[in-house]
Order: C-alpha cells, then structure tokens, then sequence
C-alpha cells in the first residue's frame, strides 16, 4: 500500500499546482515570467551559480503565491462573512507575495545587467535607454507611485489604490503632465493635451465620490512637486 499512498501524495501536489494555475491569475503570470526568464538565461549561457540565484527567486515567489493561494482558501472556508482579522491575514499575506516579487526582481537585475550577460549592441541600447528622458520617467512615476501608496497606508486614509489621501491616480495623471512638461522636445499640444487628460481624471475621481476635491488637489500637487524634485536630480 505504501507505493500507492506515495502515488497519492504526488498525484494530490500535482492536482494543487494545476488548481493554482487554474484559479489564480497571478500565479500564471508568475509562472509564464519564470518561464521566459529561464528560456532567457538558457540562451545566454548563463553560469551554474547565476542560474541558482534566480532559481531560487522563482521558486520563492511561486511558493509564497501558492501559500497565499491556501491561506485564502481556508480563511474562506471558515469564515464566510467579513472580518477584520480575516481581512488582515489575506492582506498579509498578499504582502509577502509582493517582496517575494521584488526580491526575484532585484535578483533578475543583479543576474542579468551586473554580471554582464546583456553585453554588445544589446547592451549598448538598454544603457541608452537607461540615460534617456523616458527612463527617468519612468523611474520617476514608479517612485511617485510608491510613496504615495505609503503616505496612504500611514494616514490610514481609504485604502492603498482606492479612496484617501492624497489620491493615487491624481498624482500619477498630473506627474505624467509635469514630465511631458520638463522633457526637451515634447510638443506643446501634447503637453496641454496631457494636462486636459489628467483634468479628467481628477475631475472622475472626485465624480464617482471616490475622492474628496481636497484629496484630489493634493495628489495632484504632490505628484508635480515630487516628479519635479526627482527629475532635477536624476536628470
């Protein structure tokens, strides 16, 4: 009996990696990214010891989305209506999936851009992607983003992406009108189209009752003075 319960046990993994990719969207974004990265860094010969440092990132986020696949499913099991320390673990454990997902980003840059494996004409095109304007804007609306889900989750104002102080989406629309503003070149009927856009969108927000009109102004500011301050300094 004991090759049939082995038999069982792996039948039974194999069926909850199949219901996890079945289920969960993230988990298949997770797995087709692992995937190409793998591929990627086949074709690029990469070393045994590079490899198992993104191995090692891949199995750790796929892992942690898995757990939070299963602590979800039990937390609904038991408790079918709202609770605050429900909602507290779920949360929790959405949270680790997010750092597991940075780290195994972190580690793609470090593998891949510090070991030189992107080396030549390819090379040569990412470093002059990495000193355009583009690519501090980049940098710019990801830093804006982040920070202001920060203040968000300190003031204990509406939640991370919905609600609150200041606003989200305010502060990325209007650092998007900033950055076409101070980017050379950038036609001015493009830049007074961009700042109608973000209009909208603030004007939307404060629509739906999403946002206050005082929520909404300050995300705008804050996300033109921050764009502001960060592009002066990595430009």
């Amino acid at each position: 009996m004991v090759p049939h319960k082995i038999i069982d046990s792996f039948n039974a993994a194999v069926e909850g990696i199949v219901h996890v990719l079945k289920t969960q969207r993230n988990m298949r974004v997770h797995f087709v990214a692992a995937a190409l990265v793998l591929i990627f860094s086949i074709i690029l010969k990469m070393a045994a010891d590079d490899l198992l440092f993104l191995l090692s990132a891949i199995v750790l986020v796929l892992l942690v989305e898995m757990i939070n696949t299963a602590i979800e499913l039990t937390i609904n099991l038991i408790k079918d209506t709202y609770h605050p320390m429900a909602r507290a673990a779920k949360d929790v454990s959405a949270g680790a999936v997010f750092i597991a997902s940075i780290y195994a980003i972190a580690v793609a840059y470090l593998v891949f851009f510090k070991k030189g494996y992107l080396t030549g004409p390819l090379s040569i095109s990412l470093e002059t992607i990495r000193s355009s304007h583009w690519h501090i804007a980049f940098v710019s609306l990801a830093v804006v983003a982040i920070l202001t889900v920060v203040i968000k989750v300190f003031l204990h104002r509406g939640t991370p992406f919905r609600g609150g102080l200041p606003s989200v989406h305010a502060a990325l629309a209007f650092s998007i009108f900033i950055l076409s503003a101070l980017i050379p070149g950038t036609p001015l009927i493009v830049i007074v189209l961009i700042f109608l856009l973000a209009l909208m969108v603030a004007q939307s927000r404060i629509a739906s009752r999403i946002h206050s009109f005082y929520e909404v102004i300050s995300g705008a500011i804050w996300g033109m003075a921050l764009t502001f301050f960060l592009y002066k300094i990595i430009a």
